[in-house]
């Protein structure tokens, strides 16, 4: 499928979810220029190749993500122009954002900053790199780090597709993703054969897990794993684990007529996160969407 057609599909998803989730409909026009774009972007290929014979299919039947093998974040990754792109798109989506992404945008152009320094180690290291820019340029951290987690899809997707790629089928039985070791933000259970995929956001990567227990904790026993619903949309749902207070957005797919892009799903579901959450149960994993607190 060309680059053209694969946004005229996104667009006609998103489309879709205004038209299901109009009480949604701030957040998913707020997020689906962004969207669009990590799409565009994460098609293109990478112009430095992570070298995956180094990632040992044994250790990932194991339980081993491929990020804890090989580093995903290339030190000479040229993430620029991504950054640009991605910062535009911010703009466009969230206009309240404009000044501030505007300020990072010049210094980015002005080689003042460098994406690819954000990358360079641990979580901790990245929001050590965010506070040296807040110190020294006077840019906020949080902003940074907004813009950055949205560059880090596009970096992770075009990952995960080269690793499927090269890899072909391996074995996964993990809550957490195979690819980038998150825990997943949406699963999609299938009318045929009630199959449960999680999906994680911060890569895209989909895999199949067990119905019956929590990926979060391993909690294998139906008892204390609830689904709740709201009113007149059984197809949306979200699970809930009374063991480690989780819960995991869920849609249940009848048929397959329409594509589906999982993070506009997640999105369009917002409604969801406000429920659970307001119930005293946080999710699997911290979304730019669903982080309500």
């Amino acid at each position: 499928m060309t680059n053209t057609n694969e946004t005229s599909e996104i667009k006609n998803i998103i489309d879709r979810a205004l038209q299901q989730n109009p009480e949604n409909k701030e957040i998913i026009k707020a997020f689906a220029p962004v969207i669009i774009m990590q799409r565009q972007l994460a098609q293109q290929s990478s112009s430095k190749k992570i070298d995956c014979s180094l990632i040992d299919k044994e250790k990932l039947k194991a339980g081993v993500p491929v990020i804890n093998q090989v580093n995903l974040f290339l030190p000479e990754e040229p993430l620029k122009e991504v950054t640009l792109s991605i910062a535009s798109a911010v703009k466009e989506g969230i206009p309240k954002l404009t000044e501030a992404i505007d300020k990072i945008s010049a210094l980015i152009q002005e080689d003042k900053i460098n994406p690819a320094d954000y990358f360079r180690a641990s979580l901790e290291s990245e929001n050590k790199t965010a506070a040296e820019w807040e110190n020294n340029l006077k840019i906020s951290p949080s902003n940074a780090s907004f813009l950055m987690s949205l560059v880090s899809r596009v970096v992770l997707e075009r990952r995960a597709k080269e690793i499927t790629e090269a890899l072909d089928k391996f074995d996964w039985e993990e809550g957490y993703c195979p690819i980038c070791g998150s825990f997943p933000s949406i699963a999609l259970i299938e009318e045929e054969g009630g199959k449960r995929f999680l999906h994680c956001s911060s890569c895209g990567q989909y895999w199949r897990f067990t119905r019956i227990s929590c990926p979060y904790c391993e909690k294998e026993t139906v008892q204390g794993m609830e689904y709740f619903y709201v009113e007149n949309k059984t197809q949306e749902a979200a699970f809930v684990c009374d063991k480690c207070k989780k819960y995991l957005v869920t849609l249940y797919r009848a048929g397959k007529v329409f594509a589906r892009d999982m993070d506009i799903s997640a999105i369009s579901l917002i409604h969801m996160d406000i429920i659970m959450q307001g119930k005293g149960y946080e999710p699997m994993t911290a979304c730019v969407w669903n982080v309500l607190s």
